[in-house]
């Protein structure tokens, strides 16, 4: 079933939209969370949690790109649920995960957080569309897919070293394009 037909299952509300999610990025989105979750049961549960985020924000939402649209939530949800456990482990679970729960009930983020958000997004956008090929697949599979820089040296043919030096040197470039554009101050 191709993105187009089960986007059109989520907007109808039929709930096979989910298992056709499922199906056709399950790999994909367990991938995602097994990249940032130890645990592989924890794994699973993250792409449940995605895809049925899915389910509760389409629609309003109608993506483009279902994968990438999918992929994004389940990344969020296995960081979030890092930081969970990480807050947890360090003893101060207790008092910041009632406001995680409570969070979730608040109406949204404010309009300026949005406004702040959306200028970053378009910016990091444009900067990642103006790489060459080569350093964006580096950048992305390094901050987008949290692959090692060894991982990362074998999928492109590329020494550890360069793959470093080329890291290094991107994020020259975007903290200078940051603080040109004052969203970044030193």
């Amino acid at each position: 079933m191709n993105d187009p037909d089960i986007i059109k299952l989520y907007l109808e509300r039929d709930e096979s939209a989910v298992e056709q999610t499922k199906r056709k990025y399950g790999a994909y989105l367990s991938a995602i969370a097994g990249r940032i979750l130890p645990d592989r049961r924890d794994a699973e549960e993250i792409v449940s949690d995605a895809c049925l985020a899915c389910w509760r924000s389409i629609p309003p939402n109608e993506p483009d790109d279902l994968a990438s649209y999918a992929g994004r939530l389940c990344r969020n949800a296995a960081i979030d649920r890092v930081r969970r456990e990480t807050r947890v482990r360090r003893g101060s679970g207790g008092y910041e995960t009632a406001l995680d729960e409570l969070a979730e009930l608040a109406s949204g983020v404010s309009p300026e957080k949005e406004l702040e958000r959306a200028a970053f997004t378009a910016l990091l956008n444009g900067f990642l569309g103006s790489l060459p090929g080569r350093s964006r697949r580096v950048f992305v599979q390094r901050y987008w897919y949290l692959l090692s820089v060894g991982e990362i040296a074998a999928d492109n043919g590329m020494s550890e070293a360069a793959v470093k030096m080329r890291l290094s040197r991107t994020r020259a470039e975007l903290k200078k394009l940051l603080i040109k554009e004052g969203m970044f101050y030193e």
